[in-house]
């Protein structure tokens, strides 16, 4: 029996990305068809990376060809023991890691269980955030995956944006490490990690097909067997 679960957040009005939705068609005032308009960034919600977001010198999505790493077998990387603000280390890493050291993954999935323990939708679930640290960064980019993706706000200044009004001084060691330095993709802001119910899953990621893109929203599934 195959299970799927939609690892993707979904895309409605939000405090943070200040979202709008508009009918300029609508069957109630006549119109022969229904049309919805809505303003959307390529990092809002669940979305993906390239190197070019973090690194001026980077490449852009372009650069990773669908066939390979669309469909990737995933380890979910259970770090569910995490307490608010705490970081996740590179020891950390290696021990949630170590049943599968003879393995290696494509992907791997951090899994905090942050959206199930706080909403998404409040301020808690940022300002709070467990985050990877910096040598917890060189640990991801040395495992070498195609792809990271994480539940959770990766890096600690992630959490400043919102109050910051110089972006200049947000600092970011993990998007430093593995997109700048290991040229690996991201996959920020996933959800629902923990009804995967398994240590590996097959995972299928599509971005929207638009060209040269910095980053692009993304559906991203798990597939179990069972």
């Amino acid at each position: 029996m195959r299970r799927i679960i939609d690892l993707t957040l979904p895309i409605e009005e939000h405090w943070r990305y200040g979202i709008h939705f508009d009918k300029p068609k609508m069957h109630a005032k006549g119109d022969p068809w229904q049309c919805t308009a809505y303003n959307l960034e390529s990092h809002w919600f669940t979305h993906i990376d390239a190197p070019i977001h973090h690194d001026p010198n980077g490449v852009d999505l372009s650069a990773y060809p669908l066939q390979d790493w669309c469909i990737t077998n995933a380890l979910v990387v259970d770090l569910t023991f995490t307490k608010d603000d705490e970081g996740i280390t590179a020891e950390m890493l290696e021990e949630a890691t170590k049943a599968y050291k003879g393995t290696h993954f494509d992907t791997l999935l951090l899994r905090t269980d942050r959206g199930k323990k706080v909403s998404w939708k409040t301020t808690e679930f940022w300002d709070h955030s467990p985050y990877v640290t910096a040598d917890g960064g060189i640990w991801l980019r040395d495992y070498a995956p195609k792809i990271v993706g994480y539940d959770f706000p990766q890096d600690y200044d992630i959490r400043k944006i919102r109050t910051t009004k110089d972006l200049n001084t947000i600092h970011q060691p993990v998007h430093d490490h593995v997109l700048k330095e290991g040229r690996i993709l991201q996959i920020e802001y996933m959800t629902n990690l923990w009804e995967i119910g398994a240590p590996v899953c097959q995972m299928i990621a599509l971005p929207l097909n638009t060209q040269h893109a910095d980053g692009s929203q993304i559906r991203v599934i798990a597939v179990v067997e069972e």
